[in-house]
C-alpha cells in the first residue's frame, strides 16, 4: 500500500467540487457545534491530539527493534507506525483501534520515555484524560485551565457540602464556582465517549491487531489504576446525566 488510508481517504475528499466540499463543511459545522465549545472547535492543528505526530526517541526505537521488554503487540505497532512519521488518527484507522486504544498506548509511550520531542500540555492532557489516566480536575489542570488552587478549593467546597449530608461531584462544582465553563467539561466528556468509537474505512478488511481491551489494560496498568478509572468512569457518566437534566431543566 503506497500511502495509508487516512491519507487516501482526505486527498480524495479534498478533490471533490467546491459546492460538495462547502456542503459537507456546512453541515460538519452544524454538527460539530452541538457537542463542542468554541475553544475545541477553533484549535489549532499543533493542539489537536488526532493529527498529532509523536517521534521516537532512540530509547524507543532500541526497544522496538529488541523488544526486549515483552510489552503487548499493540504497543509495538504504535511504535513501528511512529517510525513512519504517521498522525495519531491515521495510526487508529491503519490499525482498525478506537482512539481510546491509541491515546493508551500514546501514554504508555510517553511515561515510558519512547518519544523523542516535546509532547505538549492540551496534547498530553486530552490523551491522558481519554485513556483514563486523569480524572476531569486534573484534565483541567494539566491543560493549563485551572490551577491547582483553584481543584484545592473545589476539594474543600466538596467536603463541606459531603459533611452536610449532600453529595456532589467534582466537575459540578468546578463549574458552580466559576473555574471552567459548563460547556467544556460537556466538551471533554463527549471528546472521551466518542474515542472509545471503532471507525473503518474499509469495512472488508481484518483488523491488525486482535487485542482484548481487558488484556491491554493488564499490561500497562496496575490494579489500582484500573480501580480508580472504574471509579471516575461511574463518577463521569453521573456527570453527563447531571449535565443532560440541566439542560433539560433550562429549555
Amino acid at each position: 500500500m503506497s500511502k495509508n488510508l487516512f491519507v487516501d481517504y482526505m486527498e480524495k475528499m479534498c478533490s471533490y467540487p467546491l459546492w460538495i466540499k462547502q456542503t459537507i463543511f456546512l453541515n460538519l459545522s452544524n454538527d460539530l457545534t452541538k457537542y463542542l465549545s468554541n475553544e475545541f472547535l477553533d484549535v489549532q492543528e499543533g493542539d489537536l491530539f488526532h493529527v498529532y505526530k509523536p517521534q521516537l526517541s532512540e530509547h524507543g526505537q532500541n526497544e522496538l527493534f529488541t523488544k526486549e521488554s515483552g510489552f503487548d503487540e499493540l504497543i509495538y505497532t504504535f511504535m513501528n507506525c511512529c517510525t513512519k512519521n504517521m498522525s495519531l488518527i491515521e495510526i487508529a484507522i491503519d490499525n482498525n483501534l478506537t482512539m481510546e486504544e491509541v491515546a493508551k498506548a500514546f501514554t504508555f509511550c510517553k511515561k515510558s520515555k519512547f518519544f523523542s520531542n516535546e509532547v505538549p500540555n492540551l496534547i498530553s492532557a486530552i490523551a491522558g484524560f481519554i485513556a483514563g489516566k486523569y480524572r476531569t480536575g486534573e484534565y483541567f489542570i494539566r491543560a493549563g485551565k485551572m490551577t491547582i488552587e483553584q481543584l484545592d478549593e473545589v476539594l474543600n467546597k466538596q467536603q463541606e457540602i459531603n459533611a452536610s449530608g449532600k453529595h456532589v461531584f467534582i466537575a459540578e462544582l468546578m463549574v458552580q464556582m466559576g473555574f471552567v465553563r459548563e460547556v467544556d467539561v460537556k466538551s471533554i466528556i463527549f471528546m472521551k465517549e466518542e474515542a472509545g468509537k471503532r471507525f473503518s474505512l474499509n469495512p472488508e478488511e481484518m483488523p491488525n491487531i486482535a487485542l482484548e481491551k481487558e488484556e491491554f489494560d493488564i499490561r500497562v496498568e496496575n490494579t489500582r489504576l484500573k480501580e480508580e478509572n472504574e471509579i471516575m468512569r461511574q463518577k463521569l457518566d453521573a456527570i453527563l446525566t447531571y449535565i443532560k437534566d440541566h439542560k433539560i431543566e433550562e429549555k
